[in-house]
């Protein structure tokens, strides 16, 4: 899948057909995965069979041993369960992956924060850090809906359309469609509607394009261009699609018939790319990335949200792509932006205070100085201190309450964020550290440690905690040790309102 998973269960189809089940830890650019009694398996590239693995090479390959799950007890062979490579050899590995192009939405981020780098050598005091491009105002996507001459369609395209763009849409259990959750989470302030394309029928059988012999990703783009090319000489209408300033369209999303076949990185599995040559759709517009994923038997906000927060917004993922199994957790469950799109698929949760300030959706983005403040939930109302452009603190009340429905915990949510940080490093020091931190009120640093991924102690609020300064842990202080000045204390009881104190 193109969104981090964790602890979710597949079933593989082995080369004789037989099915095996798994849970999988991962995303796009690493994975792995453990049989439901939790012995590691690896595909062998001899075979094609799934089979129990091995550490091998100081802790640096996960090899295939030969013996298949069922078919003898790997506790008589030795083999222990949860093997996993280390955590240095496992993020060289992601590194070294380029299986996938990197999407246009990487390119502008990349931008953005050599800007940002820029400003911060330049006037390295205090600056004000507004958002270098924000996702303010109408914004048009485009949804390519594919079937094969052996798998037809089972979701007509005018459910996909109301999915999309209905708003008040609650099919399959859904709250919202894809529209109304931009812009209940943007405060109004996004307005993100699709075009969806009919119903393309591709011009071979759907194997072909599952076929995982060929490169990862290559039938992908062929089956891409292939409806685009179709659609276009049908007559279809891409003019109002938005595009960036390079005229790359932001986002183009690709559904198509039938359950997930592949098994992971292979043929057809879900995962967001670009085309490793723009399309051009006429008008100086051209399709270049996308999000793809089978259509199964229901549609479902989480993945769909997460995927065109990085097309539309340029929003990172906020997860540690590391090694699965000992990953640090990211932000958790309190952003869209990682594990918050699948804890609740039908209602995924807000993106964090960090993101939407970035893209320009804070109605409020208040000074933290000495006085008495009340932080509303679900108003985009947040409260900063500035070290500089690039470093800071966001506070925002967190309310467990509609769009927030499955948030592990309620009350006052402390962020702390370095633009040039990266949320793959969890050292929690000045050289190695998040770009976006939940200041986890217990002071253990569960997410960061890998342990979960957000629970009922993580937000500040009375009867727990409710103070937070330089003395405290976790405390106020900048990443290079040097004191903030913040201080909070009298936080009130968790609420649709929250009360604060900083003297």
């Amino acid at each position: 899948m193109s969104h981090p998973f964790f602890g979710k269960e597949f079933s593989f189809t082995q080369p004789d057909g037989s099915r095996l089940a798994v849970r999988g830890w991962g995303d796009q650019h690493r994975a792995v995965f453990e049989t439901l009694d939790g012995y590691t398996v690896t595909r062998n590239p001899a075979t094609g069979f799934y089979e129990y693995a091995a550490v091998v090479r100081n802790e640096t390959e996960l090899h295939p041993t030969g013996v298949r799950p069922d078919s003898v007890e790997p506790e008589a062979l030795g083999i222990p369960r949860g093997a996993r490579i280390s955590r240095a050899a496992a993020v060289a590995e992601v590194e070294a992956r380029a299986a996938l192009p990197k999407p246009r939405w990487e390119t502008r981020r990349e931008q953005k924060r050599l800007g940002a780098r820029v400003r911060a050598l330049a006037a390295p005091g205090i600056a004000p850090a507004p958002p270098a491009r924000t996702t303010v105002g109408d914004f048009v996507g485009l949804c390519l809906l594919v079937e094969f001459p052996d798998v037809s369609a089972t979701i007509s395209r005018q459910d996909v359309e109301s999915f999309c763009n209905q708003e008040g849409y609650n099919g399959f259990g859904n709250r919202g469609s894809v529209r109304d959750y931009f812009l209940e989470v943007s405060t109004g302030k996004l307005n993100y509607t699709t075009v969806v394309a009919p119903w393309y029928t591709a011009q071979n059988p759907r194997a072909y394009y599952t076929n995982p012999d060929v490169e990862y990703g290559l039938r992908t783009r062929e089956l891409i261009q292939e409806a685009l090319q179709w659609r276009l000489a049908q007559g279809l209408d891409l003019s109002a699609l938005t595009a960036d300033d390079g005229g790359f369209v932001y986002a183009t999303n690709v559904f198509y018939a039938g359950e997930v076949v592949n098994q992971w990185s292979e043929g057809l599995w879900p995962h967001a790319s670009r085309l490793i040559h723009p399309f051009s759709l006429g008008g100086g517009i051209f399709a270049s990335d996308y999000q793809i994923t089978g259509m199964e038997s229901e549609l479902t906000l989480g993945t769909y949200c997460h995927e065109n927060g990085h097309m539309l917004c340029d929003f990172p993922d906020l997860y540690d792509y590391g090694s699965p199994g000992i990953r640090s957790g990211g932000v958790g469950a309190f952003c869209l932006m990682c594990a918050g799109s699948n804890v609740e698929e039908k209602n995924p949760v807000h993106v964090g205070a960090y993101l939407k300030y970035e893209a320009g959706w804070a109605d409020a983005a208040v000074p933290l100085q000495p006085g008495n403040f009340t932080a509303r939930a679900g108003t985009n109302e947040f409260f900063i201190l500035e070290k500089n452009s690039t470093e800071y603190f966001l506070l925002e009340n967190r309310h467990q309450s509609g769009r927030d429905a499955s948030l592990p915990d309620a009350g006052l949510a402390i962020w702390h964020v370095d633009v040039l940080g990266s949320n793959s490093r969890e050292q929690m020091t000045l050289a190695s550290h998040y770009e976006c931190s939940l200041e986890q009120a217990d002071g253990e640093f569960d997410m960061e440690r890998g342990q979960q991924f957000g629970d009922d102690r993580d937000l500040f609020h009375a009867g727990w905690k409710d103070a937070f300064s330089g003395t405290t842990v976790p405390s106020s202080n900048w990443w290079d040790g040097t004191a903030s000045g913040l201080t909070i204390k009298d936080i009130g009881p968790a609420g649709p309102a929250i009360t604060l104190s900083v003297e």
